[in-house]
């Protein structure tokens, strides 16, 4: 019991480490990465901001990747990458709505719901095998 919530803990930080992840990729684009040089990389404040989003990218990567694994030990596979998936999307979703000031409508919302219903039912099920 006790390891099956790890595996489930870690699924929902993976999750949140992916949404992370996504956040620090979309900040390397924006970012004109090709008219910075090494040599004033940290005395511009958007050779900062792609020095943080680089990093992020990298361990947030190596996280997402590991805890993942962790998770995959005690949940079976197709259930936590689903559920890993799903929850990315929502806390990506929910990300752009709360920072990004994103718009959002109540079909999206009933999506979601939809999405959240479908990863109770995964751990539901999961957890009566």
């Amino acid at each position: 019991m006790f390891q099956s919530s790890i595996g489930w803990i870690c699924l929902v930080a993976a999750g949140i480490s992916q949404m992370g992840w996504t956040y620090s990729l979309k900040v390397m684009q924006n970012v004109a990465v090709g008219s910075l040089r090494w040599s004033g990389l940290l005395n511009r404040a958007e050779g900062r901001l792609l020095l943080v989003a680089l990093i992020g990218y990298l361990a947030l990567g190596a996280l997402n990747s590991v805890l993942l694994s962790i998770a995959m030990r005690t949940i079976p596979t197709t259930t936590a990458f689903a559920v890993w998936m799903s929850l990315s999307l929502v806390f990506l979703k929910l990300g752009d709505i709360i920072w990004f000031k994103q718009s959002w409508s109540a079909l999206e919302l009933f999506f979601l719901l939809l999405i959240l219903a479908g990863i109770v039912g995964m751990k539901t099920i999961t957890a009566n095998e």
